[in-house]
């Protein structure tokens, strides 16, 4: 009933690149709609510094309703909002200002600090069980990162083949 063990990536990623020089860090997974996406870009930004821009993140939807004890309100419609923040984090890495509202109800254009040291965050989507979440990961022009727990190589493969199509359909390299 606990909430994760590492429940925000970025802080362990950042302890990883104070560490390493060669390897790549990611995200493995960053439960977007548990973290707003100001603090998912600033904190990301941090550790592209520190690792002199060897950063990405695999963004995940979540499961466990026992997590959204931290934004119960996304819950519900938890996949869309992963791939709202996805959009909105990768604006936000870029420079561009995005709008947000402030307590008194007005929208804030809003830009994040630090500056990443990549121009273009590198992007992944998790998942494994269901098919149609392979197909919208490609639709959105992301990584892939996934795993054999409760699928054959097979059905894995059928499941990447559904990615692929989703790449060729969003006008992608579906390899």
């Amino acid at each position: 009933d606990a909430l994760p063990i590492y429940p925000n990536p970025s802080v362990t990623s950042a302890a990883i690149a104070a560490v390493t020089e060669r390897i790549a860090i990611r995200a493995g997974s960053c439960v977007s709609p548990l973290h707003h996406p100001i603090r998912i870009a600033e904190e990301w930004a941090v550790v592209d510094n520190l690792s002199k821009g060897r950063v990405g993140i695999s963004f995940a939807a979540g499961w466990q309703p026992n997590d959204f004890v931290i934004r119960p309100q996304n819950h519900k419609d938890a996949k869309a909002q992963m791939y709202r923040d996805i959009d909105v984090v990768k604006r936000l890495w870029r420079g561009e200002a995005v709008d947000f509202e402030n307590p008194m109800g007005q929208q804030i254009a809003t830009r994040t600090q630090p500056r990443p040291l990549q121009p273009e965050l590198p992007v992944w989507v998790t998942t494994a069980g269901n098919p149609e979440s392979f197909r919208q990961a490609g639709l959105a022009g992301a990584n892939l990162l996934t795993h054999l727990l409760g699928q054959t190589v097979e059905e894995l493969g059928e499941k990447i083949t559904l990615y692929r199509e989703g790449r060729r359909e969003a006008g992608l390299d579906p390899a």
